[in-house]
């Protein structure tokens, strides 16, 4: 979200009295520009609720995340925490903060960036190459790409076909609000993709969209 857009949706939330809850997290993979400020750091109203996980950057199991908010807010959290998960291992919200002091977590971060931005180049490439003109690159990076297929196209299906052949996708249908949303859009991730993998990979989903489509015609 551009900052203009950002700084316009804090004047609605004070305008109209609501709370704006702040997930930002692919904040660390912007590969073009330098990264926008988060919408918390520009909120003087203690209108902006922001959370974060290390689920992405550590690992899931290791169930530990953050949240950054007014005082009283945080403290009814914690007690409604107490009430309902407890908290996590002393032990592993200890190692987490002794890794995060030393800087390891920085390193990694910058680790994963030049990692997840080749992925991304080598996958934007490629889906110019076998689906020219499906795929929508992101503005900033991420860790996805999300592609339009042939108007006909059933990516449910495409999903079934292309996981008997190794390939996983996520339908677009479920990301629609609309009644009668589209069934040709999908979604690639490849944070956990060998790049060598990919071209391949992709080269293979082009054949598979077009043995899909077949199969409908039939």
């Amino acid at each position: 979200m551009p900052l203009t857009r950002r700084l316009e949706l804090l004047k609605l939330a004070s305008k109209h009295n609501f709370v704006i809850i702040e997930d930002d997290y692919e904040f660390e993979t912007n590969y073009v520009n330098e990264p926008c400020p988060a919408l918390k750091s520009l909120d003087d109203e203690g209108r902006v609720i922001y959370v974060g996980s290390l689920s992405k950057t550590l690992f899931p199991g290791l169930r530990l995340g953050f949240l950054v908010g007014p005082r009283p807010f945080v403290e009814e959290a914690r007690a409604l925490r107490r009430l309902m998960v407890r908290h996590a291992p002393n032990n592993n919200q200890r190692t987490a903060a002794l890794f995060l002091s030393l800087g390891h977590h920085d390193t990694l971060i910058r680790r994963l960036h030049k990692a997840y931005r080749s992925r991304w180049e080598i996958m934007g490439a490629a889906l110019q190459r076998y689906l020219p003109d499906s795929a929508r690159i992101p503005s900033f990076g991420g860790t996805s790409f999300w592609v339009e297929g042939p108007a006909q196209l059933d990516s449910e299906m495409l999903a079934k076909h292309a996981a008997a052949r190794g390939i996983v996708i996520e339908p677009g249908r479920i990301h629609f609000g609309a009644e009668n949303a589209p069934h040709n859009f999908f979604r690639l991730a490849f944070s956990s993709i060998d790049e060598r993998k990919i071209e391949p990979g992709i080269e293979l989903l082009a054949e598979t969209i077009a043995q899909t489509q077949r199969l409908a015609a039939e």
